[in-house]
């Protein structure tokens, strides 16, 4: 073979590895996306997904790295694992997306069965991923002088294609291409590799690799059992505690943070960076290192030094890097990529670096020799990945729920150092060994000594609020605070850093019309599914009608309910409503699986772009229409702030093409669904009537017209939206892969103001109305409040105190109007 022949070989193998690598990680995050809808955007249910990937990934490394040990045809192996990886990949594609949720909505499987199949389906592709690596370890390590800097390098490349595969992935193809193109764009260079790997017939004349029968190992060569033992030990120990801190890393930041798509793609890619990096190192130092198993040592024991670092970083993550930012936060990219960013660099990269230093560190320890290579690699990467099954399946399943994330790090550094323990336990060196194990009694003691550590949004961190209630799980960490300055009684409640219930007049309002609309509207109602209980305002309003007989609410954050309490005032205590069935899980994953229908679907979730998009696309509300009775209604909490003008109209028009009779209304800076299958016609005296049976509130007006006139948009004005509007679906989703001009704060006027301009005739929606030139003053005075909300954001104060004096001067029989005055302005008039 010609120099330039092998030196385009050499090329090709790591292109190969990098561009291998790339498609693995866009086939984890497309697989953990995809499954999040058909078993729940649940943390529970994505560890578990990571440790089917992981488990089948470690047990293909072991699987083919014997293989590759006895065969010849090195090259057309590699072809069948990274074609079959694309291909067993494209059918996953299709089984997850057309046939899972088939078993759910036909022949009413359990959740079990669908779990298994999807373990298996995971853990089949991964278990040909496996052997990529092994196999290319083969290849290209031939010789014992150059065993680590080639190694480092293809680890290397590996990791650093996953890592970009892992940002392309979340941060460019899903939001331009979707989710299918996407999995088709994976399978297509894995097809191309493959067949190009088949046709050019390179790497197929490796020599095989000898036997002990046939070519005894010089003893040189060998290492000694103590130090295989020692090999094995810190791999699997690495991989536990760097995959069981990603866990915890992830709960911590979701804290902290802006919880969007992007955030945690970053946030995972720079775990994989992190472990390129240290690979890399590897590659350059590798060679040099005289001592390996005293250098492998010294590397877990730096990752347990860093590992408590970064969970002081994290603990004081406010003080640190968000608060001396200032008014920097208020920029989006900062407030989501950059804090992120800088966090990651802080806590996740540095043992991840030295994780990524470790592992091939760990396979020249097992075995110097180049012979077996792809074996030993191979079983080397199986240990390490049984670690990284371990390690999420503790953090998520006991350790947060049981200690709390700080605590959670405290013991899984405590684990490592039991590890080293264990490792030189028959070192003459006593005195290191008794270090590591008075290190390991210190974090036993510390972690089950201290007491609750609260770790609170970063606004706590500057207000001074009472904690009314406080818990950990695996789902959120939820809190309820109370303002400390004399005579307010002001209460807060967030799951993680997203607000739970708005404290404001309109925020309230706004959910109360999610529960009171369709009875009003004249639905006739027994059964309800609730998606999302929060502090149970929206429940109480349905629970308020005496005919509904049943009410399904599902959350997917625990603890909620052990919250509502202090929300008595708004709730009317309606979790002790015998009516009321609370159960925890993912709403969307329920209505899957049910075959219950109901009169009413309610939902009232986070923002889309914070976490809940899967509750905004068409296939969620199709999901909801096969789950009506005849009859039934939807109603839908609808943001008008974080969504540029397009995104809220698609949301809009993605209703309507599910619900063809849909219409929209406003309470005041947020709006409401309301779908049926039956054309949207209200007799306005039975409307009345029905208002006029409830019983005064503090926080809500039962006015008639009050309440008709926010009817803004019907099906009629929507089908007159720009052409450029789109459908919002799960395969592409703007409202999980969004623009960051959503932040921009002239989104909430631009979209108050298109509201205000663009109304439908109340007349289209009401009949029967017997005093029409009351709505008309009605009318005129709801234009006048909404003018006066839209230069309230403006920050023109004086404009919209007038506009709302307006709106009491051409309507004064609105109550509303007044109490607005005292509540914006401090007028009494």
């Amino acid at each position: 073979m010609t120099q330039q022949n092998k030196n385009t070989g050499f090329i090709a193998i790591h292109l190969i590895i990098f561009l291998a690598g790339f498609t693995f990680l866009i086939y984890e995050v497309s697989w953990n996306r995809m499954l999040s809808l058909v078993l729940g955007a649940t943390v529970m249910a994505s560890t578990l997904v990571l440790m089917a990937f992981m488990a089948g990934f470690g047990a293909g490394a072991y699987y083919w790295g014997k293989q590759a040990s006895v065969t010849g045809k090195t090259g057309r192996l590699l072809a069948f694992l990274i074609g079959g990886t694309g291909i067993t990949s494209l059918l996953n594609y299709f089984v997850i997306r057309l046939f899972l949720p088939e078993l759910y909505a036909v022949y009413a499987v359990p959740d079990s069965v669908i779990f298994l199949i999807a373990l298996l389906l995971l853990s089949g592709s991964a278990f040909l991923m496996g052997g990529v690596i092994p196999l290319v370890s083969k290849i290209v390590i031939h010789s014992k002088e150059h065993f680590s800097s080639d190694l480092g390098r293809i680890y290397a490349l590996e990791t650093l294609g996953s890592t970009l595969g892992g940002l392309s992935a979340g941060f460019l193809l899903l939001g331009t291409l979707g989710q299918r193109n996407t999995v088709f764009l994976a399978v297509a260079i894995n097809i191309l590799l493959a067949v190009w790997l088949l046709i050019s017939k390179r790497y197929n004349t490796e020599k095989i690799e000898f036997t002990k029968k046939e070519s005894p190992i010089p003893d040189e060569a060998l290492s000694s059992r103590s130090d295989r033992r020692t090999a094995i030990i810190a791999t699997l120990a690495s991989g536990f505690f760097v995959l069981g801190l990603q866990v915890v890393w992830i709960r911590f930041f979701r804290i902290y943070l802006t919880n969007t798509s992007y955030t945690f793609a970053l946030i995972t890619s720079l775990v994989i960076f992190g472990l390129f990096a240290g690979s890399w190192i590897y590659k350059r130092r590798g060679d040099a290192i005289k001592k390996p198993v005293k250098t492998l040592t010294w590397a877990l024991l730096l990752m347990v030094l860093l590992g408590l670092a970064g969970a002081f970083v994290l603990v004081k993550l406010p003080e640190l890097v968000m608060f001396p930012l200032g008014r920097l936060n208020e920029i989006p990219a900062v407030r989501i990529l950059l804090i992120p960013a800088i966090a990651s660099l802080l806590v996740v990269l540095p043992p991840a670096i030295v994780s990524g230093f470790s592992f091939p560190l760990a396979c020249r320890v097992y075995s110097p020799d180049s012979r077996k290579v792809s074996k030993n690699v191979g079983l080397i990467l199986m240990y390490n990945t049984i670690g990284s099954v371990a390690g999420p399946f503790l953090s998520a399943f006991m350790l947060i729920p049981l200690l709390g994330v700080v605590k959670a790090i405290l013991l899984l550094s405590a684990l490592l150092l039991l590890a080293l323990v264990i490792i030189t336990g028959k070192e003459e060196n006593k005195r290191k060994r008794n270090v590591f194990t008075v290190g390991l009694l210190g974090l036993l003691v510390l972690t089950f000594l201290l007491g609750e550590i609260k770790i609170l949004p970063p606004s706590f961190k500057k207000l001074d609020r009472e904690i009314l209630y406080y818990r950990e799980t695996v789902e959120g960490t939820l809190v309820v605070a109370q303002e400390k300055n004399p005579g307010t009684f002001i209460r807060v409640s967030y799951v993680n850093n997203s607000a739970v219930i708005g404290s404001t007049y309109d925020a309230v309002k706004a959910v109360k019309m999610i529960g009171h609309l369709p009875f009003f509207a004249g639905l006739e109602c027994e059964n309800v599914l609730v998606v999302g209980f929060g502090m149970g305002v929206t429940t109480s309003a349905i629970a308020a009608h005496p005919e509904v007989e049943h009410i399904d609410c599902v959350e997917i954050v625990p603890g909620l309910k052990e919250a509502a309490p202090f929300y008595k005032e708004l709730n009317n205590d309606v979790i002790n409503d015998p009516r009321l069935n609370l159960m925890a899980g993912d709403g969307r994953h329920f209505l899957q699986k049910t075959s219950k229908t109901y009169d009413l679907i309610s939902c009232d979730p986070t923002h889309p772009v914070l976490g809940s998009g899967n509750l905004y696309t068409k296939e969620y509300f199709e999901l909801c229409k096969a789950h009506l009775n005849d009859g039934g209604m939807v109603s839908q909490y609808l943001p008008l702030h974080k969504l540029r003008l397009n995104d809220l109209l698609g949301l809009i028009k993605t209703f309507q093409s599910v619900f063809p009779y849909a219409t929209v209304w406003l309470g005041q800076y947020h709006a409401i669904l309301l779908g049926s299958r039956q054309p949207l016609k209200i007799d306005f005296e039975a409307w009345s009537e029905r208002m006029g049976n409830m019983p005064e509130e503090k926080y809500f007006y039962f006015d008639p017209y009050h309440l008709a006139v926010c009817v803004m948009m019907d099906d009629q004005t929507i089908k007159q939206f720009p052409e450029d509007v789109r459908i919002n679906t799960d395969d592409l989703s703007y409202t999980e892969f969004f623009s960051m001009d959503c932040f921009d704060k002239q989104n909430l006027t631009n979209n108050l103001a298109y509201m205000n301009d663009h109304r439908c005739l109340v007349y289209n929606t009401f009949y029967n109305v017997a005093d029409q030139p009351l709505m008309k003053r009605y009318l005129a005075g709801n234009k006048y409040l909404n003018e006066s909300l839209y230069y309230m954001l403006q920050g023109n104060r004086k404009q919209a105190l007038n506009k709302l004096r307006e709106a009491v001067r051409v309507n004064p029989e609105d109550r509303e109007y007044p109490f607005l005055l005292r509540f914006y302005f401090n007028k009494v008039e």
